[in-house]
Formats: structure tokens, C-alpha cells, sequence
């Protein structure tokens, strides 16, 4: 009955009775009082919490496994801090110290469609397994190829597994942040590759304090390999046990499927630029209950082979895949041929483990410097391509002033100056890049184009340094050793020109071919 209203006579007393005793039971038993529908979610909602901390606090688990792993996964960027030693230790030719430096990268870049697929299918913390066994293998058996000069296959076995546990590391680690954290990728993406870069930072620094002769300068390389056994096979083993106790996104998609219907829709683009592409309207495969409506008709479904196909059917993309070519091959062949060319300038000379960390601290700062600079340039509607087009003059700019013998100028003292100015511009292609890739061709096909176009640093890393070893082994008078100018000059006009030639062709396919289609880069 309302508040306020008068009980018929006889019923008030019963009324009053009745109300004392639901107020004493309330006082008893407040919780029993309330509605059971909202205890209910009252539950529901405590248990949801308790999910989405305990998800939140798998999800850093395995975001502090992956930069732990990206931190430590560097080591083969060393490098030229102890290739020199493999001339005068073991007697090895320059050509053969070079071809020991592409089976890195060779296992590192070359193995990345592989080590991709096997990320998506087994997860990352297979990936790492992996590289434990590669680091722990590959490591020791250089050690031992060193300290009992076994035949020069034995190192370049080495060398290959080297650089398939850096590829199973680093990919592994990179694809789990972008599946984690798909709404803050960039962020999650960055942050890897930041400490990637930054680890043959400290490691050099490890190497100076704790493997280097002070006297000689020598590096004891039989230990510093063993080193590198224990210690990259113990951070592989524990980024492996945090991928598998953190948060999985493979388990996760996998758990996340219910029986549904496939239909293929069009792709409406919200990207800043058009696709490039030409033909039937690209499709995306969307996933609808059972029992709810289609909404378009069902169309041919876009594979992964027509994607590779339509792709490399486009010019532009080898104009662009050309510009890799010619700038980031010349990087590679300078990062790892850096200790012969230190070397040749002869003594006292500029310190390869200072330069290294030199190379690795604005190779990281540009990295990130280009990035923003890009979003902010994209913000204000301008092209990123002009930066990329600078960073390529840049380089260029680099590689000349070594051609005419800027690196020899106080016996090396401004060498660091060329180490600035070619890390800081191999970094940024580096990021630039991708960006260009996902907006001229599209986001949902960067795996597979940028995939594709990531297998040409490595061969013009491979042929960049099969000409500075022909050039520095034709100026060597015992065939080992080389001192003086003529060693690289050739090499590095070349490779200025090289970066000339990218400068070019990115311009004429940003301006020629990309502004008249209407593509916003």
C-alpha cells in the first residue's frame, strides 16, 4: 500500500507486524534480501574482472618476454667487431669473411616465409625453442671452428644457424606484440624493434669491457662465442617459458571460433590511398553466426597466391623493391664490413666497438624520429615519400664521403661522423618503408608484399659485398690484408651512386606513376 495511506480498520496492526518482521529479516540477512537476478551479475561481474586482470597481466608477461628476446637477439650485428680476426687468426680471404656475413643473412632474412608460417601455426614460444637450439648449436660449433681451425664449411654452418635463431627470435617476437596488442600495434611493433636495435648496442659494449684486449684490441672471439652459446640460448629458453605461460593469441583465436558461415564481402577502403591494383574489387572473407543474414553476395575470395601475383604483376613495386635494393644492400655491406675498413686506415685508428655502438644508437633515435615525423607529416597532409626520398640523399651522402676519403681523414678521428650518418639513415628506410608498403598496396596485404619485398636487402647485401671483397682482395698484398684508400673507394662510389639511383627511381614512381593515379603516400 502507497506511503501514507490509511489501512482499512482491522489491517493496521497486521500491516505494521508484517513490516517489523521484513525489517529484522533485512537487518539479519541483507544479501538474502536482494533480488537474485542481481547477485547474479553482481558475480558475473566480479569473475569478468578477475578475467580481464589476470588476461591483462598475461598480456605483459608476454610483451616483457618479447622485448627481452628483441633486447638480446643482435648478436650476429657484432659482427665487425671480430671479423678482421678470421683474416689474421685463421688466414681466411676477405671473399670468404664475406661469405660468412651473407649465410647470416642469408638465415636471417631468407627464412622469414618459413619462420612466418610457423609463428602463425605452433606460436611464438615454438619459435623460441627453436632458437635456442640454433643459438646453442651455431655458437659452439663456431667456438670450436675457431679455437681448432676446422675447415672453413664448419664456420659457415655457424654462420647459417646464426642467423635462422636471430630470424626465429625476432619474428617470433615481433608477431606475437602485433597479435596482442592489435589496437595499439604501432606502439606494441615499435617498441621490439627499438630494442632490437638497441641490443648490438650494449652487447658491443659487452664485448669492449669484458672481451677485448686492452693492449691489442683483439677480441678473444673463441670465448666471447661460447659466451654467446650459454647466454642467448638461456634468454631463447626464458622468453619461451613466458610465451607459453602469457597470453596466446594463438589459443586464443583458436578457442575464439564458433561454427560459422563463411561470406565474402567487398572491401570498402578507408585507407588515405586507393588501391593500386587493378581488376576485380579486392574481397575480404568476413564470418557471420549461424542464422544471421548475409548481407552481400558471395564473391571469389581473394588467395594468397592471386594477392603475390597481383603484386608483382605491378611495376611500381619493383621500382620501389629497386630503391631497397640500392640503399639498404650498401647499409648491410658497410654495418658488416666496418672492422676491415677500420683496419685498413691502420694505427691508431677509429675504435670498432665505440663506431658499432655509434651505428646502433642513431640507427635506434632515427628509427624513431622518422616514425613520428611521418605520422605528423601525414597529419598535415603531406607526403611521407619526401622524407624517405632525403633519408636516401642522406645515405648517399654517407657512402661518399668514405668513397673520397673522408674516413681516413686525423686517422680515422671523424670516422664516427660516417657511422652517424649511415646508421641513422638505414634506420629510417627501415621505417619508412613498411608505412609506404601499407599505404600504396593496402594494410590487409602488407604481410605478404612486404614479405615479398623484404628479400631484397638481403640480396643486395649479398651483392654489395661480393664487391667490396673482389675490391679489397685485389688491393691486398698478401691476399689477406689491405691498407689504405684503394681498399673500398671503388666500392663506396659505387654504393653513393647507388643511392642516387634509388633517390631517382622513388621519385619518378612517387611522382610519375603514384600522384596520377591518386595515391596519397
Amino acid at each position: 500500500m502507497p506511503a501514507g495511506a490509511e489501512y482499512p480498520p482491522g489491517e493496521s496492526l497486521v500491516a505494521a507486524a508484517e513490516a517489523d518482521v521484513a525489517l529484522a529479516d533485512l537487518l539479519e540477512d541483507p544479501v538474502g534480501m536482494v533480488p537474485e537476478v542481481i547477485t547474479t551479475e553482481i558475480t558475473a561481474a566480479t569473475a569478468q574482472h578477475d578475467s580481464r586482470s589476470h588476461s591483462h597481466a598475461r598480456r605483459l608477461l608476454t610483451f616483457g618476454s618479447a622485448l627481452l628476446s628483441c633486447l638480446c637477439a643482435g648478436s650476429i650485428m657484432l659482427f665487425a667487431l671480430y671479423a678482421p680476426q678470421f683474416q689474421t687468426h685463421l688466414g681466411y680471404t676477405q671473399v670468404q669473411v664475406n661469405v660468412l656475413s651473407i649465410l647470416g643473412e642469408a638465415g636471417m632474412y631468407l627464412t622469414t616465409p618459413v619462420v612466418g608460417i610457423s609463428a602463425d601455426v605452433f606460436g611464438s614460444g615454438v619459435l623460441s625453442l627453436i632458437a635456442a637450439f640454433f643459438y646453442a648449436s651455431a655458437y659452439s660449433l663456431a667456438a670450436w671452428s675457431y679455437a681448432a681451425s676446422l675447415p672453413f664449411p664448419c664456420m659457415m654452418l655457424s654462420f647459417l644457424f646464426i642467423g635462422c635463431g636471430t630470424a626465429c627470435m625476432y619474428f617470433g617476437s615481433i608477431t606475437v606484440c602485433a597479435k596482442t596488442f592489435a589496437s595499439n600495434r604501432g606502439l606494441a611493433l615499435g617498441l621490439p624493434i627499438t630494442a632490437y636495435g638497441l641490443s648490438s648496442l650494449w652487447l658491443s659494449q659487452v664485448v669492449a669491457w669484458f672481451f677485448t684486449d686492452r693492449e691489442s684490441g683483439e677480441v678473444a672471439v673463441s670465448r666471447l662465442f661460447g659466451f654467446f652459446a650459454v647466454f642467448l640460448a638461456v634468454v631463447a629458453l626464458l622468453a619461451a617459458a613466458g610465451f607459453q605461460l602469457g597470453y596466446r593469441p594463438e589459443l586464443e583465436a583458436q578457442s575464439a571460433l564458433r561454427p560459422k558461415k563463411a561470406v565474402h564481402t567487398k572491401r570498402v577502403s578507408t585507407d588515405e590511398s586507393a588501391q593500386l591494383l587493378n581488376g576485380d574489387e579486392p574481397v575480404i572473407e568476413a564470418f557471420v553466426e549461424d542464422g544471421e543474414e548475409e548481407v552481400e553476395e558471395i564473391t571469389s575470395p581473394l588467395t594468397r597466391t592471386r594477392m603475390v601475383l597481383d603484386f608483382v604483376s605491378d611495376y611500381t613495386a619493383w621500382v620501389f623493391a629497386l630503391g631497397l635494393f640500392t640503399t639498404t644492400g650498401p647499409g648491410e655491406m658497410f654495418l658488416n664490413n666496418m672492422g676491415s675498413i677500420i683496419r685498413s686506415i691502420g694505427t691508431p685508428g677509429p675504435s670498432a666497438p665505440t663506431n658499432v655502438a655509434v651505428i646502433a644508437f642513431s640507427s635506434v633515435t632515427m628509427r624513431i624520429a622518422a616514425g613520428v615525423a611521418s605520422d605528423q607529416l601525414a597529419a598535415r597532409h603531406r607526403s611521407r615519400m619526401g622524407l624517405l626520398l632525403f633519408f636516401a640523399a642522406f645515405l648517399g651522402l654517407g657512402h661518399f664521403m668514405v668513397g673520397f676519403g673522408g674516413a681516413q681523414i686525423a686517422h680515422g678521428r671523424w670516422f664516427w661522423v660516417v657511422s652517424a650518418i649511415l646508421g641513422a639513415g638505414y634506420g629510417a628506410v627501415f621505417t619508412l618503408a613498411p608505412a609506404v608498403v601499407s599505404l600504396v598496396w593496402g594494410a590487409e596485404r602488407f604481410g605478404t608484399n612486404w614479405g615479398v619485398l623484404f628479400v631484397f636487402p638481403a640480396i643486395g647485401a649479398i651483392v654489395y659485398e661480393l664487391l667490396y671483397a673482389a675490391i679489397y682482395d685485389a688491393h691486398s698484398a698478401d691476399a689477406r690484408l689491405c691498407l689504405g684508400l684503394e681498399c673500398y673507394r671503388a666500392t663506396f662510389l659505387v654504393t653513393g651512386m647507388s643511392c642516387i639511383v634509388a633517390f631517382l627511381a622513388w621519385l619518378c614512381v612517387w611522382r610519375i606513376s603514384w600522384n596520377l593515379r591518386g595515391v596519397f603516400v
